[in-house]
């Protein structure tokens, strides 16, 4: 038999959020008092302190609180999810939605999301974080966020995820380089010439491996964190990059011409891919921006992965 409240959990979950009592009670608009009591009640009903209060410090939770904050928020969310989806089947999609975006997609994919998905559903309040693509995976398991747009190959363990476009690497070299005009490149042909990386941790932990395992060790000559500062040393000859994202136009920032050729032979993908738990089904405003990013990287039959 269940003996604490919904109403329970969404004050412990408000007092976590905000550190403090006296905080979680303003913005619930409650009492202090009633606030502290309702955290009181819930402890004893499940027999652990949860927080510890601190004087003029607020509150910290405990270990067993911060195992009991991931559990409660996924049921504060569900049950969030079944009342709205109540008022979806009737009005049309309705309530929060909270998306992370890998950061090097943001480019890409904020702006049409924001276009397509936001504005025409102006009764959804939807919340875009751009970030590392892990540590976005991580708030999501964690109950802060809906999903993650994100790539294959950073997937964590525990998420499922909905393939939305394909994620093959290509070759950027500058306009002027001997190979430009080729429609494709073997890797082993660039084993000399210097690298341009793209120094950020995914590319590191992923993309490098991936050419490694391919057959090229890439000579890294050069690296910026920046997908545009990368692209712009390509252009101006300093060497050439092995990149996802493909741009529209081939030209850097500053106006130089830029060449994009295919890899011959087997190469590991890095699909793009909207990532969500696995533990909780999806509600109807997230099947619908599952949907969506599906029509619009054109991948509308991608299936599910998941990983373990």
């Amino acid at each position: 038999m269940v003996n604490f409240t919904l109403k329970q959990l969404q004050y412990f979950v408000a007092v976590a959020d905000h550190g403090s009592i006296s905080a979680a009670a303003v913005a619930s608009h409650i009492s202090q008092a009633a606030m502290s009591q309702a955290l009181t009640d819930l402890e004893r009903v499940v027999g652990a302190q949860l927080v510890v209060r601190q004087r003029s410090r607020g509150i910290a939770l405990t270990g067993v609180g911060q195992q009991f904050l991931r559990d409660v928020r996924s049921l504060v969310r569900h049950a969030d999810d079944v009342q709205n989806t109540i008022v979806e089947r009737q009005q049309g999609l309705v309530g929060p939605l909270a998306i992370g975006c890998y950061t090097n997609l943001a480019a890409f994919w904020v702006p049409v999301i924001s276009e397509k998905f936001i504005k025409p559903n102006r009764r959804l309040q939807v919340t875009l974080e751009e970030g590392e693509g892990r540590e976005l995976q991580q708030k999501m398991l964690d109950g802060y966020l809906d999903a993650v747009l994100t790539h294959t190959r950073h997937l964590l363990p525990g998420v499922e995820a909905r393939t939305v476009k394909e994620g093959r690497p290509y070759v950027l070299l500058a306009a002027d380089h001997p190979l430009a005009g080729r429609k494709s490149v073997r890797l082993a042909e660039l084993a000399e010439e210097d690298f341009v990386s793209l120094d950020i941790p995914t590319v590191r932990d992923n993309q490098l491996v991936n050419l490694r395992l391919s057959g090229l060790d890439p000579k890294i000559a050069w690296r910026s964190s920046s997908f545009e500062a990368v692209r712009g040393m390509v252009a101006r000859g300093l060497g050439y990059t092995v990149l996802v994202q493909r741009p529209p136009v081939n030209t850097s920032y500053d106006g130089l011409p830029l060449a994009t050729v295919e890899i011959d032979g087997p190469v590991g993908h890095s699909d793009i891919c909207v990532a969500y738990s696995s533990t909780a089904r999806p509600s109807l405003r997230l099947q619908a921006f599952l949907d969506f990013c599906a029509e619009a990287g054109g991948a509308a039959g991608g299936g599910p992965r998941t990983t373990a």
